[in-house]
């Protein structure tokens, strides 16, 4: 284990940062003799520009702002599919288990693209809606923001599903059923029995679709527009579209560690709250 980490995490991750250090030679990095990058030199001058530029402060503040949307509209959309399949019957559970599951069979070009054609203004979603009259206009459902939250939050889905429901079926319906017998109506045994309990796999949830959203790459490309590019996204048009390895690596750096201290505060911060 510790010969895999070093060799697959720890090794890359000083590299990536030592290239984050270096300074960009400005040639294309083909066929002018150039380097992608000017090994041997050191430099925060990649850490400067990208603090220093608008772009690339407003790029970070929309990833942060995208992990937290994809947070939310996942972990909702997810406990409501959970408890579906909790309360569900053992037919019903399977189907919509599968449901659920198989995006998760589904290339992810494959699956964005598929949100191309329901989506679209002549997709099955407007069509749909012109069909019965809501609608005299096609509705635009794609390259903004619903678009990308709907297409990140399709692909972390079927796991915070999975956890959220894997932990309601841990849960002893005895509990709710006292609580029924008691006098308490369905919803607020829901409320004060069955989500509290559930809690943990909400925050596990949140956790999960937040690290995905951060690192939103597929959805921003495809369905979005350059104003809502990632970080993630950033960082291969620095490495493959300016050949600027230095910068390209220096945007994955700022990305993983805003990830890891959102990350720390936020396990802090459950912490404080179960001691409270």
């Amino acid at each position: 284990m510790a010969v895999f980490l070093l060799g697959f995490f720890l090794f890359p991750f000083i590299s990536l940062f030592r290239v984050s250090l270096a300074r960009n030679p400005g040639g294309t990095g083909y066929g002018e003799g150039t380097r992608f990058y000017v090994p041997g030199t050191w430099t925060l001058d990649n850490y400067l520009r990208f603090f220093s530029d608008p772009y690339f402060v407003q790029m970070a503040a929309f990833t942060i702002e995208l992990g937290i949307i994809v947070a939310v509209v996942t972990t909702v959309v997810s406990y409501a599919v959970a408890y579906q399949i909790y309360r569900a019957g053992a037919l019903l559970k399977s189907v919509l288990l599968l449901v659920v599951i198989l995006p998760k069979f589904t290339n992810v070009l494959v699956l964005m693209y598929g949100l191309l054609v329901v989506f679209g203004s002549s997709g099955l979603v407007n069509k749909f809606l012109q069909a019965v009259r809501l609608v005299d206009e096609p509705i635009p459902m794609l390259f903004n923001l619903f678009s990308v939250v709907l297409g990140q939050t399709i692909l972390v889905l079927p796991y915070c599903v999975l956890v959220i429901a894997a932990v309601l079926h841990a849960i002893d319906t005895s509990l709710s059923e006292a609580a029924q017998g008691l006098g308490a109506s369905r919803a607020r045994a829901f409320w004060e029995v069955t989500l509290p309990l559930s809690l943990p796999a909400v925050w596990v949830s949140l956790l999960l679709s937040f690290m995905w959203g951060m690192g939103a790459f597929a959805a921003p490309y495809l369905l979005g527009n350059p104003d809502l590019y990632t970080l993630a996204v950033e960082v291969d048009r620095q490495t493959n579209w300016r050949l600027n390895w230095a910068m390209g690596a220096t945007v994955a750096f700022v990305l993983m560690g805003t990830v890891t201290v959102l990350m720390l505060a936020y396990s802090r911060m459950q912490r404080e709250g179960a001691r409270a």
